[in-house]
């Protein structure tokens, strides 16, 4: 697994933290209030540089739909939310979305890659490697 992708992962991460902080600390003082938004500010900067190698529409679908369903699973598992038949069969949808999406990209072909990975590989004289 690529740099990227594990920075991608620890963005996922960030966000479910952040999103399970802000039920949290729904009645805490404003100053602790304040640690769900600097998290989010944080999965944001670290989505931001996995965006510089994952195609943006791969990489914001994982983001997305993982942290949709890791914020699933802590709510049912640390703040009692029902996690009914017809959920649970929504967030498989999710995952194999997910899992469309990033085969659907296709790895090393031209199609999937950005203009700054087929710069990357260009020779000197324009073409590519």
């Amino acid at each position: 697994m690529s740099f990227h992708w594990l920075v991608l992962l620890a963005a996922i991460a960030v966000e479910i933290a952040a999103t399970a902080a802000l039920k949290s600390v729904v009645s805490a003082p404003w100053l602790v209030g304040a640690l769900p938004l600097v998290l989010i500010g944080l999965s944001f900067f670290l989505l931001s540089l996995a965006l510089r190698v994952i195609p943006m529409a791969v990489a914001y679908a994982v983001w997305e739909g993982l942290g949709i369903v890791g914020i699933a699973t802590i709510g049912h598992l640390l703040f009692g939310e029902h996690l009914t038949a017809g959920r649970a069969l929504s967030l498989a949808a999710i995952l194999a979305g997910i899992l469309l999406i990033e085969v659907g990209v296709g790895h090393g072909d031209e199609a999937g890659q950005g203009d700054a990975a087929r710069e990357a590989r260009r020779h000197g004289d324009g073409r590519l490697a």
